[in-house]
């Protein structure tokens, strides 16, 4: 018996070494298997610690970066005014000459050029037409040689709009520039008046006139107000009509020709912004 308890004793012994008995047993964490082990200390905290970064780091970033501020729209660009070309050239002479439309634009346009330091004749005849102006009975060479004009205007044409074959006036045409000579000369068309049915012979001009240039009043300028003929510009048209021929002048002059009303080999319509150059040229 004694031998019996002895062993029990220790039995009992070896036991409570193995599994530690009196000590308090952790819990088994909810939800995990029998046989599992449970995460040691230090993984959890590892987790915990690793969770709260990742659920931080919005707000860390936030923090850290400055708010996104909306750029400004940028402002549009002023369009550039057009540049000032030079004045016109003072102290010249020009001579223009014509029918009835080139006396609706030359007494406005001899007022403007004529502010400018610029002599100016008119010389037109209603009812003209282009063969009288190149022969003798409308005198142009003598208005030449007498004015000796530095630029020649003409505008003729627009009493033979209905003739029947405008291409017999070629001749005329040819020789009318041909009196003119070497001399810068300008061929500004007589302005379509609306309604009307034309055979060509603003073509026939524009085609035959050179060494002239040809201004074409129709397409640069084809809104013009008329009188109660139906035919000629009215008073305050004749004025638009004549400025915008200064704007067209100092747009196409050429200041560094040789002569001073020579012009550039290639025309164009002067600027929307230039009738400021008018305040100043």
């Amino acid at each position: 018996m004694r031998f019996l308890a002895v062993l029990s004793a220790i039995t009992l012994a070896i036991g409570c070494g193995a599994i530690g008995c009196g000590a308090q047993q952790p819990d088994r964490p909810t939800g995990l298997p029998a046989g599992a082990s449970a995460p040691s200390s230090d993984a959890v905290v590892a987790t915990s610690t690793s969770a709260n970064l990742v659920t931080a780091s919005p707000s860390a970033s936030s923090a850290a970066d400055p708010p996104a501020v909306a750029s400004a729209a940028p402002k549009p660009e002023t369009p550039k005014a057009s540049a000032l070309p030079p004045p016109l050239p003072k102290g010249t002479t020009v001579l223009h000459v014509g029918d009835s439309m080139a006396d609706a634009l030359g007494k406005s346009l001899k007022r403007e050029l004529e502010k400018r330091g610029i002599k100016n004749v008119l010389e037109a005849k209603e009812a003209t037409y282009i063969p009288e102006w190149a022969g003798f009975k409308m005198e142009l060479s003598l208005h030449i040689a007498r004015r000796k004009p530095d630029l020649v205007i003409v505008t003729l044409g627009g009493n033979e709009v209905k003739m029947p074959d405008p291409t017999v006036r070629v001749d005329a045409i040819k020789r009318l520039v041909a009196k003119i000579g070497d001399r810068p000369c300008l061929w500004v068309a007589a302005p379509l008046w609306p309604g009307l049915t034309t055979t060509g012979i603003l073509d026939v001009i524009r085609d035959n006139c050179a060494p002239c240039i040809y201004v074409d009043t129709n397409e640069l300028i084809p809104d013009l107000k008329r009188l109660k003929d139906k035919v000629h510009p009215t008073i305050p048209e004749r004025r638009r009509w004549a400025k915008f021929m200064v704007r067209w002048l100092l747009q196409n002059r050429n200041p560094a020709g040789q002569r001073p009303w020579d012009f550039k080999a290639q025309q164009q319509a002067p600027p929307a912004d230039s009738e400021g150059w008018l305040d100043t040229r």
